[in-house]
C-alpha cells in the first residue's frame, strides 16, 4: 500500500524526530513559498508548515494558494510562541489545526490524529476544485466559506447585548450557534433554552415568566419562570414562530421595558436577559399572514443569522460524516466501518432534508449495524430507509443474549449482577453526559449524584467529558 505523502517546512532533524515514525513519505522543503514551486510525485496528504510572527504573512499567502490548488488537503501549522490573534487568523485562513507547543511529540500526535481521520474518507482529496475551509468553531465543524462568514458574524455580535434571530431549517444546528453566542458573550448567567412549540399555549406565559401560588388551578406554589432562570445570561427561544399571540405580547413588553410580571402577580421584576431566538419558518411571511406580531418581529430581527442547509454546503458532508463515524465508533467501542466509492457518491448525492441532525443519526445507525465488508451504494439506500427503532430493538435483543450467555450458575446472584450493573451504569452516565454536552455539574444534578461521585465513576469507566462536547 502506498504511503501518504507529507510535505513539510521543518528542518530535516525536526521532521525525522516528529514525523518519520508515522509511516509517511516525507518531502522536506526549505520554506513555505518553496512548496508552491515544488513538483510533487503524487497528491500530498498533508502540509505541515512552521510559522512565526516574522513569516506569518508569507505563510498566510501560501495557505491561500494551497486552499485553492489542494482544497481538501489538510494543513497543520507548528507555531510555538505566536499570539492568540495570530492563531485566530490562521484558523480563519483554513488550516486544520495549530500546534503551539515546543514539543515535537505534540506535533507528532497532531499529525497522527489527522492521518487517522483521513482514513475514513479515502477520496476526500478529489472531492471538488472549489475553495473550502476546515476548522472548528466551538462545537461545530465546517469547511464552508458561508458557514465561516456566519461564525465570524456570531463572534462579532456575541459581546454585545443585541438580540439575535437565527433562521434555518430543522437540524442545521441553530441551538449550537445560540450556545456559541452565549459562551462568547461574557455574560455571567446561564444559557436557558425554551422550545416555544413544545410548551402548551395555556402554560407558555407561566413557563416563561413564572407564576404566583394560586395563580391558576394546579399552581400549588410559586414558580420562577425560564426568564428569571436566565437572568444575567441568555434565553434561547427555539421555534419562536410558534409562540401564541398572548405570549408574543408579553415578550414584546419584556424586550421594551426589561421587566416581567409573573402570572398572578401585582408587581413587576427587573431582568437582564439577552434574547437569542430561532425559527425554521419565515417570520416575514408569518407577519403578512397575521400569525406573528410585526412589532415583535422587528424587535427580534436586530441581528439575523441565516444558517444554510447541508445540501447547500456539500463540502461539509464528508467532513461531518467522518467526524461522526469516528466519534460514534469510539463511543460504542466498535471498529469504524469501511466505505467504497459508490457509497461516498451516494452520501454526497443525497439532499439530507434533516440536515446535520439527520446525518448524525444516520452515522450512528451505520456504526451500530456493524457491516462485515465495505459499504456500497446499495447499503446506503438500505440504511437510509431502515427504521431506527427496529435497529435499536435488534441491538437490545443481541445485548440480552450476551447477558444470558454470561450467566454463571456456580456464582452468587451478586457476582452475576455486578458486570451487568456496571455496564448499565456506564451507558447511563454516557447518555446523561451526552444529554448535557459533557457538563459535569449539570449531569451530576440530573443523575441525582454528587459531582465528586460522578467524576470518580467517570475515571473508573474511562469516560472523558470532552467526548460529549461536540
Amino acid at each position: 500500500m502506498e504511503k501518504p505523502l507529507l510535505v513539510c517546512t521543518l528542518s530535516k532533524r525536526q521532521a525525522r524526530t516528529a514525523l518519520e515514525s508515522e509511516g509517511c513519505d516525507l518531502l522536506v522543503v526549505s520554506s513555505a513559498e518553496q512548496i508552491l514551486s515544488t513538483e510533487f510525485p503524487r497528491s500530498p496528504r498533508l502540509f505541515v508548515m512552521t510559522a512565526t510572527t516574522e513569516n506569518l504573512e508569507e505563510v498566510l499567502g501560501v495557505i491561500s494558494v494551497l486552499r485553492n490548488q489542494w482544497p481538501l488537503t489538510d494543513i497543520l501549522i507548528w507555531a510555538p510562541g505566536i499570539e492568540n490573534e495570530q492563531v485566530r487568523i490562521l484558523f480563519q485562513s483554513g488550516v486544520r489545526d495549530v500546534c503551539l507547543s515546543q514539543s515535537a511529540e505534540q506535533l507528532q500526535q497532531l499529525v497522527k490524529e489527522t492521518l487517522e481521520n483521513q482514513q475514513f474518507l479515502p477520496r476526500m482529496h478529489d472531492l471538488s476544485p472549489q475553495r473550502k475551509k476546515g476548522a472548528r468553531f466551538e462545537s461545530m465543524l465546517s469547511r464552508s466559506l458561508a458557514m465561516w462568514d456566519l461564525f465570524e458574524l456570531c463572534t462579532r455580535v456575541a459581546p454585545t447585548d443585541a438580540t439575535v434571530l437565527i433562521v434555518g431549517e430543522t437540524g442545521t444546528g441553530k441551538e449550537l450557534l445560540a450556545r456559541a453566542v452565549h459562551r462568547r458573550s461574557g455574560r455571567s448567567g446561564r444559557f436557558v433554552a425554551a422550545n416555544c412549540a413544545s410548551i402548551p399555549a395555556e402554560l407558555i406565559n407561566s413557563e416563561l415568566f413564572g407564576h404566583e401560588k394560586g395563580a391558576f388551578t394546579g399552581a400549588e406554589r410559586a414558580k420562577k419562570g425560564l426568564v428569571m432562570h436566565a437572568n444575567g445570561g441568555t434565553l434561547f427561544l427555539d421555534e419562536i414562530g410558534d409562540m401564541p399571540p398572548e405570549a408574543q405580547l408579553c415578550l414584546l413588553r419584556m424586550l421594551q421595558e426589561k421587566r416581567i410580571r409573573p402570572v398572578g402577580s401585582q408587581s413587576e421584576v427587573e431582568i437582564d436577559v439577552r434574547i437569542v431566538a430561532a425559527t425554521n419558518v419565515l417570520l416575514d411571511e408569518a407577519v403578512r399572514e397575521g400569525r406573528f406580531r410585526e412589532d415583535l418581529f422587528y424587535r427580534l430581527d436586530v441581528i439575523r443569522v441565516n444558517v444554510p442547509p447541508l445540501r447547500q454546503r456539500p463540502e461539509d458532508i464528508f467532513l461531518l460524516f467522518g467526524h461522526f463515524t469516528k466519534r460514534l465508533a469510539r463511543h460504542y467501542g466498535l471498529e469504524p466501518p469501511v466505505f467504497t466509492d459508490s457509497f461516498l457518491d451516494a452520501l454526497l448525492d443525497y439532499e439530507w432534508p434533516g440536515n446535520v441532525r439527520q446525518l448524525e443519526n444516520f452515522s450512528e445507525r451505520l456504526v451500530l449495524a456493524r457491516f462485515p465488508s465495505a459499504l456500497t451504494a446499495r447499503d446506503f439506500a438500505r440504511l437510509r430507509s431502515t427504521n431506527l427503532a427496529e435497529t435499536g430493538q435488534t441491538l437490545e435483543h443481541k445485548q440480552q443474549a450476551v447477558w444470558r450467555k454470561s450467566i454463571d450458575a456456580s456464582r452468587t446472584l451478586q457476582e452475576n449482577l455486578e458486570p451487568v450493573i456496571e455496564q448499565l451504569e456506564r451507558e447511563y452516565l454516557r447518555a446523561k453526559l451526552k444529554q448535557n454536552s459533557g457538563r459535569v455539574a449539570e449531569t451530576a444534578d440530573a443523575a441525582g449524584i454528587s459531582r465528586r461521585t460522578l467524576l470518580r465513576k467517570m475515571k473508573q469507566y474511562g469516560i472523558e467529558k470532552q467526548d460529549f462536547k461536540d
